[in-house]
């Protein structure tokens, strides 16, 4: 299997390697101007049109007023949902002052994900993290007009921490929350400037819950992800 994997991956950077010169002509030639707003720019609230729209996705938002009113609201939601064991990026990246405390008075227990050398740990692992039925995350950015989370991957903030579990939770700021795509690109650039991926894996955005409707055309939710998604906004 590893030996199958190499060659593939081997494959994959001799043609990257064939075509770097054409594909950094295309890249520079394309254009860098983040795109307009899918709806004009208004004096609406963009925490509440977040909160709309996200419930129109079968989502759930919770506008809370300070970070004690966003950790009693997630309290609430892991306590209904009978959670014993989650999985979250690093407390430092969520940035919810007393969560630690919180969900050991509530005895969840919470579990880093790390990334195993070999692909019998990481096996071994993913069995270990599989009872896990809840997973927490902070946010790099929140676009209104679609309800979409944004998420940069890196040292600790990995994406099984929004992706494993059926119930994934993502904790946030109103001051996270920009109106279009082209804003949260833009956000990102000026946080992360000048690469965007020199301390961060991947970029995922999140709309809703898992959906799929590929097997006889009916609408599943959870399939290939969480099926509940809660966004607690605080401040």
């Amino acid at each position: 299997m590893n030996d199958a994997r190499e060659a593939m991956l081997g494959r994959i950077r001799q043609g990257l390697a064939n075509n770097r010169a054409f594909l950094e002509r295309e890249a520079l030639a394309a254009p860098h101007t983040p795109p307009p707003f899918v709806h004009p720019a208004g004096d609406d609230d963009l925490a509440e049109r977040f909160a709309a729209e996200l419930r129109k996705l079968a989502a759930h938002a919770h506008l809370c007023a300070d970070h004690d009113a966003a950790r009693a609201v997630l309290c609430d939601i892991l306590v209904a949902a009978e959670v014993r064991r989650t999985l979250s990026w690093a407390l430092p990246a969520i940035e919810l002052p007393g969560l630690a405390d919180d969900l050991m008075r509530i005895g969840v227990e919470r579990h880093d994900v790390s990334i195993a050398p070999t692909a019998a740990e990481r096996t071994a692992h993913l069995h270990e993290l599989e009872p896990a039925t809840a997973c927490i995350s902070g946010v790099d950015a929140l676009i209104a007009e679609s309800a979409t989370i944004v998420l940069l991957s890196g040292r600790g903030r990995p994406r099984l921490a929004s992706l494993l579990a059926p119930c994934y939770i993502a904790i946030a700021r109103r001051d996270q929350i920009v109106r279009g795509l082209g804003q949260a690109i833009a956000r990102l650039q000026q946080h992360a400037a000048p690469d965007l991926f020199a301390d961060h894996s991947s970029l995922t955005f999140i709309t809703g819950p898992s959906r799929t409707a590929d097997i006889e055309m009916t609408l599943a939710l959870g399939v290939h992800g969480p099926r509940d998604v809660h966004v607690i906004i605080y401040g």
